[in-house]
């Protein structure tokens, strides 16, 4: 199984974690956006990012 990723469309880096994504609450949900440009991320892409399993030891599920 490949891991999630998503072709940032202001600046085309691509974005792989959701430490690479900004997350901002309001009143209607969350929004998200590219740490990079600042760009609106879909939030379908970056809920899938927010919740795969790296392998890295900030990553808590076992």
């Amino acid at each position: 199984m490949s891991s999630p990723s998503h072709r940032c469309d202001g600046c085309g880096a691509t974005l792989q974690s959701v430490d690479e994504l900004d997350r901002r609450s309001g009143t209607a949900g969350r929004s998200w956006s590219c740490t990079y440009c600042g760009t609106s991320v879909p939030a379908i892409v970056a809920e899938k990012l927010s919740h795969h399993r790296d392998g890295s030891a900030t990553d808590r599920r076992s």
